[in-house]
């Protein structure tokens, strides 16, 4: 949905330490996309590097280009990084996962970073091309927010390219407050994770 502000940044390689195994299988739940194809929802890991990797070069230059707003043609290493720098609290990300051939893949990721407020995160969501349109942003939407309201956290915010519509639609029907930034030219989404009670049903 949103690129953070900082996920363009060269960054020093951060190892996240593992998710505690109980947390891991408290936060990890199974879901049905649009499509009826069974879909898993769990927490990013320290060993999804690779399939990282995979997501974000099976995503059009369109869809590529939306998340992270700027062209790159590969991903280079410090955003990959920057992209698996989880600590499980003011940074978190989950998956939606699918089994192929016998394989795990990523077809969807929703994230948060930091903000210099530290009740306020900032939203990040990416769905590949050939599953728009099946409900995945809402389900990992949804379980972010859990999680954020768990961990305390306050609001949250993103920042969508103007020109991406059918996130911003989204957004709205998230209950999402939209704003746009004319010098920026982006659209400013928000939300209170204390009035909101979207994504908790």
């Amino acid at each position: 949905m949103a690129a953070s502000r900082a996920a363009v940044a060269a960054v020093e390689v951060v190892v996240s330490d593992p998710m505690p195994a109980e947390l891991l299988a408290r936060w990890t739940s199974q879901s049905t996309a649009r499509n009826g194809v069974r879909l898993c929802i769990r927490p990013l890991r320290s060993d999804d590097r690779e399939r990282e990797i995979e997501f974000i070069n099976s995503l059009s230059e369109r869809t590529r280009y939306f998340r992270l707003m700027t062209p790159l043609k590969f991903l280079p290493p410090h955003l990959l990084d920057r992209l698996m720098d989880i600590d499980y609290d003011r940074r978190m990300a989950f998956v939606a996962t699918t089994e192929e051939d016998g394989c795990q893949r990523f077809i969807g990721i929703a994230r948060y970073g930091e903000t210099d407020r530290p009740d306020c995160i900032e939203l990040g969501i990416t769905v590949t091309d050939r599953w728009h349109r099946q409900g995945i942003a809402r389900l990992l939407f949804a379980e972010l927010v859990r999680f954020a309201r768990w961990r305390g956290i306050r609001c949250m915010e993103g920042i969508v390219l103007h020109d991406n519509l059918p996130m911003i639609e989204l957004a709205k029907q998230l209950g999402f407050h939209t704003a746009y930034d004319y010098a920026q030219h982006v659209v400013v989404i928000s939300m209170s994770l204390e009035s909101s009670r979207s994504g908790e049903s």
